[in-house]
């Protein structure tokens, strides 16, 4: 889940590559540890808080930290009880441009060979934030370069992970 707490753009005119609708995230080789809210009911596809990239002419995919160009606004299968204009239409809402602000409770807990943060995410206030191979943000540097930055740590009370987006 994205919680926008001051938006950057929204950029609204990129179709979603197929496999960022399909692309299974519970249960996934891949994800071999707890993300956030990442379970058995989570939905496939891009999630709102993962890092999108370009991937074609006005076309995004989840991030693979290579390249980034904003934040996935919503899920792309939609929120249950409501429309599902991603799957209707094909494109989908990326926040872009520097200076948005963001909460987010999708995020690395590990690095990406299962190895403990560096940098723990109780100690990461301004630390730059990168992309992992799965699209989230982690305080690992992964070579994507800096996406943003760390402006509130989350806790057991709180989750949520707070960003002021670079990308």
């Amino acid at each position: 889940m994205l919680i926008v707490k001051y938006p950057g753009n929204r950029h609204t005119l990129s179709t979603l590559e197929a496999s960022s609708f399909s692309r299974v995230n519970y249960n996934n080789s891949s994800f071999t540890r707890t993300f956030g809210r990442i379970s058995a009911t989570t939905p496939n596809g891009a999630l709102g808080g993962m890092i999108a990239k370009l991937t074609g002419s006005y076309e995004v995919g989840i991030s693979d930290s290579d390249g980034a160009f904003g934040v996935f606004l919503n899920d792309a299968a939609g929120s249950p009880f409501e429309n599902t204009p991603a799957v209707a239409s094909g494109k989908v809402t990326v926040m872009t441009g520097p200076g948005g602000e963001y909460e987010t409770d999708l995020y690395e807990t590990v690095n990406e060979d299962n190895s403990a943060l560096a940098t723990a995410w109780s100690a990461a206030i301004g630390k730059n934030l990168y992309v992992s191979d799965f699209g989230l943000l982690t305080t690992e540097d992964t070579g994507s370069g800096v996406v943003g930055v760390v402006t509130k740590v989350p806790t057991a009370n709180n989750v949520f992970l707070g960003f002021k987006a670079l990308i």
